[in-house]
């Protein structure tokens, strides 16, 4: 499944997500490294900075930067999860860089 989200170019970028754990998996985030790149349409590569709860269930992505350059059209953005067993990404969500209106 991929997701496709609208982005007004120069606000400030975060998302907050919530882990559910499932029966095989980790119970938390705790114990897993996560990380995180958004690649505009012309290849610039945004690293975000990832915060997670103090009890590991839910995470925050952010790009601490301006985004007022980052290139208009749709680019992409996953999540990288590094647990103790192993490795795993997000399904790549789409996102289209739109401009705004307003100044």
């Amino acid at each position: 499944m991929a997701d496709t989200v609208q982005f007004t170019r120069g606000n400030t970028f975060a998302c907050t997500f919530s882990w559910t754990p499932g029966p095989t998996g980790p119970a938390n985030l705790l114990a897993t490294t996560l990380s995180s790149t958004l690649q505009d349409k012309c290849g610039g590569e945004y690293e975000m900075t990832i915060t997670k709860a103090g009890d590991g269930l839910s995470f925050t992505v952010a790009y601490a930067g301006d985004t007022s350059d980052w290139n208009l059209g749709l680019g992409r953005w996953d999540i990288r999860f590094a647990f103790p067993s192993g490795v795993s990404h997000s399904d790549v969500f789409r996102v289209n860089v739109i401009e705004s209106v307003t100044a």
